[in-house]
């Protein structure tokens, strides 16, 4: 879906701004912005991201289930 911002933008900004960023918390700070967006959107952005080489994800696995921890490419 086109977004007037787009998703990795806002993905960049919030990793930018916390320094790192759990997958939980990442979808609540985008879902403020746009109520109907989907996991797997997400997930795209975060992958053309890694692949561009900004951010690096990291997947943890815990009792309850896996989960991203994601964070900024120092530079």
């Amino acid at each position: 879906m086109k977004r007037p911002v787009p998703v990795e933008t806002l993905i960049m900004d919030l990793v930018k701004e916390k320094g790192d960023i759990w997958f939980d918390d990442l979808m609540q700070a985008l879902r403020a912005w746009y109520p109907d967006i989907t996991e797997t959107e997400v997930l795209k952005a975060l992958m053309r991201l890694e692949l561009g080489r900004l951010i690096i994800v990291y997947r943890v696995v815990k009792k309850d289930g896996a989960t991203y921890h994601i964070r900024a490419v120092k530079e």
